[in-house]
């Protein structure tokens, strides 16, 4: 054998090696270094069915979020959206209530200024932990059927995990992957995707690796299966099980067609910290009341 052809060889065998390599470092995709969330997988939304759901507009319109009304005064959303609302409009968001065409003036619609009250203290902008923060509102928001206030897990369910239960995840943001993601590119529409929620455990093997530890027992996560999921221009928003808020949307996969786990920050870790941060008497038999006119799951849903 010649030296060239054992020169091949090794390169070749080198090569391999690195593919592999490679392959497993695929294996595991790192959050989006600015975590935007979407809908994937879902649809159209019946109008109002999901009246806790909130839009946060800043910089000049520019950037959107979620959120969800938790009472009369505050919104929880999640941390990385109320930074950016700090970064970029000096602490000042409009709040958009009783929407389900975002661009259009419905007459169910109430747009009221808010400001960032609380930023997790322990919040971390690398590995997403403690993704959580509150906003509250400059006048206390009417009920009606199209705005109601949702209901936050009771306190003896703070630890509970809702493994393999579908719960349904809202936001006007994308449908489909696209780059680069501008504010045109979200939907004027409500969109819902409903998502079995999964183990932590198996949740991990998607994302922690050896250096990064990124999804905690603080989180939740939903599967991805069917490519279904969460991803840009809804961070901040509402997963509800049956009535209740149990996630946020914090972060997904760099690339959101891809079947891979949502992330969103488990509620029931933070209750004691909301009731501390906000008007919510988390030892209420239930934090809020969507009232019996409300229909969270419409027809369409699978």
């Amino acid at each position: 054998m010649g030296w060239n052809t054992c020169l091949c060889l090794l390169l070749l065998i080198k090569y391999i090696e690195n593919f592999e390599h490679e392959s497993l470092k695929l294996k595991v995709h790192p959050p989006h270094r600015k975590p935007t969330n979407r809908i994937i997988g879902g649809h159209e939304a019946k109008p109002h069915s999901y009246p806790y759901q909130v839009g946060l507009s800043f910089n000049n319109g520019g950037t959107f979020c979620g959120g969800a009304l938790i009472s009369r005064n505050y919104v929880l959303t999640a941390a990385h959206c109320a930074e950016e609302i700090f970064q970029y409009s000096n602490n000042k968001v409009d709040v958009i209530l009783g929407a389900h065409n975002i661009s259009a003036k419905e007459n169910t619609q109430v747009r009221l200024e808010g400001i960032v009250t609380k930023i997790h203290e322990s919040y971390n902008q690398v590995l997403h932990r403690n993704d959580i923060a509150v906003i509250k509102l400059n006048q206390t928001v009417q009920t009606s059927y199209a705005i109601q206030i949702v209901n936050l897990p009771r306190h003896q369910d703070a630890g509970k995990t809702y493994e393999n239960k579908f719960a349904l995840a809202t936001g006007w943001g994308m449908k489909k992957d696209k780059e680069p993601f501008t504010i045109d590119d979200m939907s004027d529409t409500l969109n819902v995707v409903s998502m079995p929620v999964m183990n932590t455990d198996v949740c991990t093997e998607y994302y922690n690796d050896e250096d990064f530890i990124y999804v905690t027992q603080s989180h939740l996560c939903t599967s991805g299966y069917r490519n279904k999921g969460i991803c840009s221009g809804d961070s901040g928003g509402p997963l509800v099980y049956v009535d209740t808020l149990i996630g946020i949307s914090s972060f997904g996969s760099l690339k959101c067609e891809e079947c891979y786990p949502s992330v969103f920050t488990r509620i029931g870790s933070f209750l004691h910290w909301i009731g501390e941060n906000t008007d919510v008497d988390i030892h209420d038999k239930r934090c809020g009341d969507l009232g019996n006119d409300v229909t969270l799951f419409d027809d369409k849903m699978s």
